[in-house]
């Protein structure tokens, strides 16, 4: 299996998703592109990372159908912070190793790992239907996030015809916030309006890697597990987050 990538930056800046929500996974390599599909160390939420193969200058599958690399995530970290401007990143996998080699105009750094042996996880996506979600800018929603989290842990999210709500108490205190359709809130869909209380860590979690611009999907049902989908340099990512039962 050999794998190229034209910028090294920028598959690096895509997998900061992935390391600020889990540990290790598995990625599975076939015709269509890499995935990785992983519950974070809690269980509440999951995380879907997608690269279409057309993405890659070299996508050599070495005449297998599929392919899979587990990988220790945080150590995989380290070694792609280091990306470097005009680099392209080639990955190869070498029996139980993977080579991960910095290739720029003059220069060559490379840099092998050892593939993790993952109990098979995960292979679906929560078979929920979302009726009502929202598009919002991801600097806005992170907004929204942060002032709500000056009075508690937990936030109630809220669509209505109307726009995109949140509200947050404590024994400290109350936040609420209210948008309507515009610059910052792009678009509105509420078929039949919805309502749920999630953990405010994971979704500043999710958040930390999008920047002002990107435009967040937020999927909500009433007391099911909200679904966030946005792009991140090429990468496709979906996110989900159980809903919380109480705000303690």
């Amino acid at each position: 299996m050999r794998l190229t990538y034209p910028s090294a930056k920028a598959f690096s800046k895509s997998m900061e998703v992935v390391w600020n929500i889990i540990d290790e996974g598995s990625f599975k390599l076939n015709k269509d592109g890499m995935k990785l599909l992983a519950m974070d160390p809690s269980q509440i939420s999951m995380i879907v990372y997608y690269i279409p193969r057309e993405l890659f200058a070299e996508f050599d599958l070495k005449n297998k159908e599929d392919a899979s690399l587990g990988l220790d995530i945080n150590y995989i970290k380290n070694i792609l912070k280091s990306a470097r401007a005009n680099e392209k990143l080639t990955m190869e996998k070498e029996e139980n190793l993977l080579s991960l080699t910095f290739i720029g105009p003059k220069s060559k750094r490379s840099f092998k790992v050892p593939l993790l042996e993952l109990a098979e996880g995960l292979n679906r996506e929560p078979a929920v239907e979302y009726s009502n979600y929202i598009t919002i800018d991801a600097d806005a929603l992170k907004n929204v996030i942060k002032d709500a989290s000056v009075a508690a842990n937990y936030v109630k999210l809220i669509i209505t015809p109307d726009g995109f709500e949140a509200e947050a108490k404590s024994d400290v205190g109350q936040v609420s916030t209210s948008l309507e359709k515009g610059e910052e809130l792009i678009e509105v869909n509420a078929e039949t309006g919805a309502k749920a209380l999630y953990p405010i860590k994971y979704l500043e979690d999710i958040l930390k890697s999008t920047r002002k611009g990107d435009e967040v999907k937020l999927y909500l049902e009433t007391d099911k597990p909200l679904k966030l989908s946005f792009s991140l340099e090429g990468a496709q990512i979906r996110y989900y987050l159980a809903p919380a039962t109480s705000e303690d």
